[in-house]
């Protein structure tokens, strides 16, 4: 790809980014976005900031505090408040203030004896509390088709059952991503630097060799290292985007697409 080509390809899929938020600001009367830090979440926060939607919290911030994150990335969501000037909502585990109070109750190891339980109380709950706390009608999203099969065929605009989906950068790569990052000089999560493409729990997230960052699926390597999925299948997803997220003590809303809502058409 020359370096033309390049620049227009991220001109174009920086306007397709902005339309979607902007269409999402306009149609959705509370448009949240759950950020986790990661790559693309990142380059969202630039958008956002720059057509004025973190300031004035038109488009409210929402981080979901696992306990099991790194360091890192609790500072850096600190760092970015502050540089953007907006508070983010905090949710983490309800009736637990730390790690070892969840710890004390479930054991230190449930996360890999229980792994639904684990994603139900530390991801799923805490994120659906905050997205319905917030009220929010139109979920902002970064995620993206290469980052694996379960996501292949996503597309920006997805219709739900009471509360939509917007994914600004479904067409972008990873490359596009970091391509952003470096040539708009954006400050983005440190541990990017020690060999994490992605960054998740830190008990189950690992550094993956450059080499591999930018094949296909490429930039969700290092995440759920070691863990499986109930069938015996590689974890791939923590439950929060699944169709039907719920841990073994309480039903939460399900996040399964369907009919109604608005139409939207983004070249």
């Amino acid at each position: 790809m020359t370096l033309t080509s390049k620049a227009e390809r991220q001109a174009h899929l920086e306007s397709q980014a902005m339309q979607a938020i902007k269409f999402t600001v306009e149609n959705y009367e509370h448009p949240v976005f759950p950020c986790a830090l990661i790559a693309g979440d990142v380059v969202l926060l630039e958008l956002l900031n720059r057509l004025g939607y973190l300031s004035t919290n038109r488009v409210q911030i929402m981080f979901v505090d696992t306990f099991y994150l790194f360091n890192e990335t609790i500072d850096f969501m600190k760092a970015v408040e502050k540089r953007y000037n907006f508070k983010a909502n905090w949710f983490h585990a309800e009736g637990f203030e730390s790690k070892s109070e969840i710890e004390e109750k479930y054991g230190v190891d449930f996360w890999k004896d229980d792994l639904k339980l684990y994603d139900g109380i530390c991801k799923v709950e805490p994120y659906q509390r905050g997205l319905q706390s917030l009220a929010a009608d139109g979920v902002i999203t970064g995620r993206r088709r290469d980052h694996g099969f379960d996501r292949a065929f996503l597309d920006i605009y997805e219709p739900g059952d009471g509360r939509d989906k917007i994914n600004p950068l479904a067409y972008w790569t990873f490359e596009d991503v970091w391509n952003y990052l470096e040539s708009e000089k954006i400050a983005y999560h440190p541990l990017h630097d020690k060999g994490y493409p992605s960054i998740g729990d830190a008990k189950d997230t690992v550094p993956v060799p450059r080499s591999k960052w930018f094949e296909y699926a490429g930039e969700r390597l290092g995440r759920f290292n070691g863990l499986t999925n109930d069938d015996g299948s590689t974890k791939t997803e923590c439950g929060i985007h699944l169709p039907h997220a719920s841990n073994k003590k309480d039903s939460l809303d399900d996040e399964k697409g369907g009919g109604g809502g608005l139409t939207i058409n983004i070249l």
